[in-house]
């Protein structure tokens, strides 16, 4: 088999899963995040958990994820509607806004979390020891490739 040949059936296998991992949850959307909100929230509460007041700033969001305020606000007005995330303007600093999740969105997290990984678990097995050291190890190489993340 070629390089292109490869690659084409590469592409097909990643279109594959995806697909299948969509209509696998398709039932559930309702109840859970998509992987994009997972992710996305996912970093925001690593910040957070490191903050000392359990709130990240929204001009801290942009930096991160290195998008621009409007986008941040857009995204932070999709989480409100959601009920996942709150503004807050402190009293003693009315110029910054504050973003804090709601016990709904940590308790939506703690279980996307656990299915998530709880799926992962299973493919683990399906494999066996031996294929899934395997893929990890190719994984993390992949992972180290730059040019196919551009």
């Amino acid at each position: 088999m070629n390089d292109i040949d490869k690659a084409k059936r590469l592409s097909h296998l990643f279109y594959i899963m995806k697909k299948r991992h969509l209509s696998a949850h398709e039932s559930q959307k309702q109840r859970f995040f998509r992987m994009r909100d997972m992710m996305t929230l996912g970093v925001i509460l690593d910040e957070i958990e490191k903050s000392e007041t359990g709130m990240i700033k929204m001009s801290d969001v942009s930096h991160i994820f290195r998008i621009t305020p409007a986008a941040v606000s857009q995204m932070v007005r999709d989480y409100e509607q959601k009920g996942w995330l709150k503004r807050v303007v402190l009293e003693h600093d009315r110029r910054s806004v504050y973003l804090q999740f709601t016990a709904e969105a940590l308790e939506l997290l703690k279980q996307n979390e656990e299915e998530l990984l709880a799926g992962i678990v299973q493919f683990i097995h399906y494999l066996g020891e031996e294929d899934s050291d395997a893929l990890l190890r190719i994984l993390d190489k992949a992972k180290a490739y730059g040019p196919i993340l551009k």
